[in-house]
C-alpha cells in the first residue's frame, strides 16, 4: 500500500503511485463540487417555487377591526382649557 511507504532520498516514487494519487485527489474534487452544485441547485428550486407561490397567492387583510372611514376623526385637543392643567385626574 502506498500510503504507509517511507520514500527515503535515494528512493524515488513511482509513476503509478503518483498517477494513482493524481486520480483519488480529482475524483475527490469532483465528487465534491457534484454533492455542492446539487444541494445549490435543490435550493435554488426550493426558492422558486416558494417565490412562485407568493406571488400568485391572493392578498389578504390583516386580521384587525375594520372600522368604517366616516366613522372615524382625528384627535383635537379639547377646547376648554382650564388653569388647573398641571393636575392629573385619576
Amino acid at each position: 500500500m502506498f500510503f504507509f511507504q517511507q520514500v527515503g532520498s535515494n528512493q524515488k516514487i513511482p509513476f503509478t503511485t503518483k498517477l494513482a494519487l493524481v486520480f483519488w485527489i480529482i475524483l475527490g474534487l469532483a465528487l465534491l463540487s457534484f454533492f455542492a452544485f446539487g444541494i445549490f441547485l435543490i435550493a435554488l428550486m426550493v426558492g422558486l417555487v416558494l417565490f412562485a407561490t407568493n406571488l400568485f397567492q391572493k392578498k389578504k387583510r390583516p386580521h384587525s377591526i375594520p372600522y368604517p372611514s366616516s366613522q372615524t376623526r382625528p384627535y383635537s385637543a379639547p377646547r376648554n382649557i382650564k388653569d388647573d392643567d398641571d393636575v392629573i385626574d385619576i
